[in-house]
């Protein structure tokens, strides 16, 4: 198997994984009360180290759901690896992914751009 599509496989596992730890088993509040879900995982090339995109709802408040999430990663790193036969299991770094919250705000400035349309 390829290298490329081994990372690939592994980024997808990793990520199906956490979403399930971090949406379901997370003991935060703060994690809980976000609603997260995790948009995407990158991989290093040595599969060492993980950027993890993480949403929440949108009434979250980014920088505490951030400080909850990187306070609480050695538990889902330990999660992780009990869940996936890794050599090493990566090192996590979390990003509060706002595209979700970006693409609704356009959308709404679009739909009032819109209106402002009809009515002139």
């Amino acid at each position: 198997m390829s290298s490329k599509r081994r990372l690939a496989r592994l980024r997808e596992e990793i990520q199906r994984e956490l979403a399930a730890i971090i949406e379901f088993e997370s003991r935060d509040p703060v994690v809980r009360d976000a609603f997260p879900t995790v948009m995407e995982v990158r991989l290093s090339p040595d599969a060492r180290h993980a950027k993890v995109y993480v949403a929440a709802g949108a009434e979250t408040e980014r920088e505490a759901f951030h400080d909850a999430l990187v306070r609480d990663r050695g538990f889902y790193r330990s999660e992780l690896a009990e869940r996936l036969s890794l050599r090493h299991t990566p090192e996590l770094q979390f990003v509060v992914d706002e595209a979700v919250e970006r693409s609704l705000r356009l959308n709404e400035l679009l739909r009032e751009d819109d209106e402002d349309l009809e009515t002139a």
